[in-house]
């Protein structure tokens, strides 16, 4: 009986440090996400030809219910700091076309 409570607690202790570890993990990972989100903010700020393309990817790529309303302020913002005639709906306007690729 005693060699089972020995294995129980040695159980736990390897899926408290696996706990463990996953925090952390999760903690540099949100840490890379913040960093990330910064640049891009920055870039809208320096570089206000470059807002169209974020725009369209936070369309794209921006997709739970909650960050689209936590970005609605941000895109509104950087919105008014669009280029006049610069300013295009669809990430699809942005790519290159396929003869502008040179290979």
């Amino acid at each position: 009986m005693a060699d089972i409570k020995k294995l129980e607690q040695k159980r736990q202790e390897a899926l408290d440090k696996a706990n463990r570890m996953k925090q952390q993990i999760d903690k540099a990972l949100n840490g890379q996400k913040f960093v990330l989100g910064g640049m891009l903010m920055k870039i809208a700020e320096d570089e206000p030809d470059r807002i169209p393309q974020i725009l369209s990817d936070i369309d794209k790529y921006v997709t739970r219910k909650a960050d689209i309303s936590r970005l609605e302020g941000f895109k509104s913002e950087i919105g008014n700091n669009v280029p006049k005639g610069n300013f295009s709906s669809s990430s699809e306007a942005n790519r290159p076309l396929i003869d502008d690729i040179n290979f």
